[in-house]
């Protein structure tokens, strides 16, 4: 496409910046969405774009190490300069960042710029300091009435009576000292205040939403001493993510009447002491619940669940599960990550395509856990993905007995034929695959379910295992399955360059 072009007083076509001819406002808009270094190199273009870059709504302000400006970091001079400029010509602040280190000069021309801030409208406000030295947030910060997001690191928040902070949405705190008289009246006063987060914050003992409060989410992580509670009183909340220390016994803190939770939607538990008629309980009055989220509560031993509306529920590490029962017509996804005890008992009930994911070790998974997992998937209608990881969180190689699965042991349980499966998606480490028992896993997994795809990613790392041997192995598979396999897979790659690989991520596709 030719540029456009205008003439000359001799005729000659010269070609229009259109681009610097644009209003300032639409310029500023433009590099809003750039990050404070790409807004810098903007410059180049042209003159105009040098003031605009100087002009950009956007500011990053750091602690310099060095005395000249490189994009990156600048001097306090070159900093005061252009905030001044910002104040002098009235102009607008959409967003401010301020990364730093307290010493007494610094904090002081804090204070200046937070209050060009204001002026300036400022909407969203970063504050960062990752030094030991505190620095107390002004009151001129909260009579930012145009203040829509506000976001502080290693600050102290103390109480100050005058606020306006009208138009505050999003409120998130880290190892921040916050007074409580403070909090709840953010929570009280900020009625346009939609989320909150608090973590590793100090300072409080009690947090109070109040009726009046519109917020929709809350965070809170290790955010209360012990004996702390969370009051809730508002009915607008929709999500709500609690995690405890990690000493394991913080109890459950929350304070709340069956009514103010009618419209919770999402609920995420972590590090929490929560006895199982507490959750019970809880759960009962979540009746729009749709997400549910357990992370090491080690004191929950039973699970009743019965809900119309949950669509996804995670168990992470629940050392103590022995007996879930899950009543869920809508349930969309299960993931299990833990270890199988044979005392343990997991049944679902769900008329919705669902899909399972365990993640566990081999001593798991012998023949009484092949008989869990195959009562788990059969009350579902049908299970689209089942996902069996058997590997640990880093991916490294795990020392476990061997997986054993005998059909003869299973006596006089009738669990029926295997169930179809979409897909059986397995994650597995070189470790398994060159034991002799990598059959009995197999027999196990054929016996819960008759996939027609299989993915399997293999870390190998085995002197002894390649990926020809691992094809191999597959191969015996195919005739284990009594079905012709019609092609494999091997991640989009040539698989005779990968014959002779021993470190490498292998990702393949078998189909029946």
């Amino acid at each position: 496409m030719m540029p456009d072009c205008k003439k000359s007083k001799h005729g000659q076509l010269n070609p229009v910046d259109r681009l610097s001819d644009l209003p300032d406002f639409i310029m500023h808009h433009i590099i809003s969405f750039l990050d404070f270094k790409e807004a810098c190199r903007t410059c180049i273009l042209s003159r105009r774009w040098t003031r605009i870059s100087d002009t950009n709504p956007v500011l990053l302000v750091t602690r310099p190490r060095r005395n000249v400006s490189d994009g990156n970091t600048a001097s306090l001079e070159y900093i005061e300069t252009r905030m001044q400029r910002y104040s002098k010509e009235n102009l607008r602040i959409k967003k401010l960042r301020i990364e730093f280190s307290i010493d007494v000069e610094f904090a002081c021309k804090v204070d200046e710029w937070l209050e060009i801030a204001v002026r300036s409208k400022v909407e969203n406000l970063v504050l960062e300091n990752h030094f030991n030295d505190v620095y107390q947030l002004t009151d001129i910060l909260l009579s930012a009435k145009s203040l829509r997001t506000l976001d502080c690191t290693g600050v102290e928040l103390p109480y100050y009576k005058a606020m306006n902070l009208a138009s505050l949405e999003s409120l998130f705190l880290f190892e921040v000292t916050v007074e409580e008289r403070m909090l709840n009246q953010i929570t009280s006063l900020c009625l346009s205040l939609k989320h909150l987060g608090l973590s590793c914050c100090s300072g409080c003992k009690n947090i109070v939403i109040p009726r009046s409060s519109t917020l929709e989410t809350l965070y809170l992580t290790e955010s209360l001493p012990f004996g702390g509670t969370v009051i809730l009183e508002t009915t607008s909340l929709e999500y709500f993510e609690y995690i405890g220390g990690n000493d394991y016994d913080d109890h459950w803190p929350v304070i709340s009447k069956p009514s103010f939770l009618r419209n919770l939607r999402k609920l995420e538990i972590s590090y929490v002491s929560i006895a199982d008629e507490v959750l019970s309980k809880l759960l009962s009055e979540l009746t729009l619940l749709e997400v549910l989220m357990l992370r090491t509560c080690r004191l929950m031993s039973t699970i009743r669940i019965s809900s119309s509306r949950l669509r996804e529920i995670r168990f992470i590490y629940l050392g103590n599960l022995l007996d879930v029962l899950i009543n869920a017509p809508r349930l969309k996804m299960f993931k299990y990550k833990g270890q199988f005890y044979q005392s343990s008992s997991i049944v679902i009930n769900s008329q919705a395509g669902c899909d399972i994911s365990l993640h566990t070790t081999p001593n798991n998974l012998q023949t009484e856990g092949f008989v869990k997992l195959k009562k788990l998937i059969s009350g579902l209608s049908s299970c689209y993905v089942l996902k069996v990881l058997l590997i640990d969180d880093m991916h490294q190689e795990l020392e476990c007995d061997d997986v054993k699965f005998n059909e003869e042991e299973l006596g006089n349980i009738q669990l029926g034929p295997p169930c179809n499966v979409k897909e059986l998606k397995l994650t597995l480490s070189s470790w398994i695959l060159s034991k002799s028992s990598f059959s009995a896993f197999l027999d196990g997994l054929f016996w819960i379910c008759h996939p027609e795809i299989i993915s399997l990613r293999v870390c190998i790392r085995s002197q002894h295992l390649t990926l020809e041997s691992l094809i191999s192995k597959l191969e015996d598979m195919a005739r284990c399955r009594r079905h012709p396999l019609k092609r494999v897979e091997v991640g989009g790659t040539n698989c005779s360059k990968l014959l002779y690989s021993r470190k490498l991520d292998v990702k393949l596709k078998l189909f029946w």
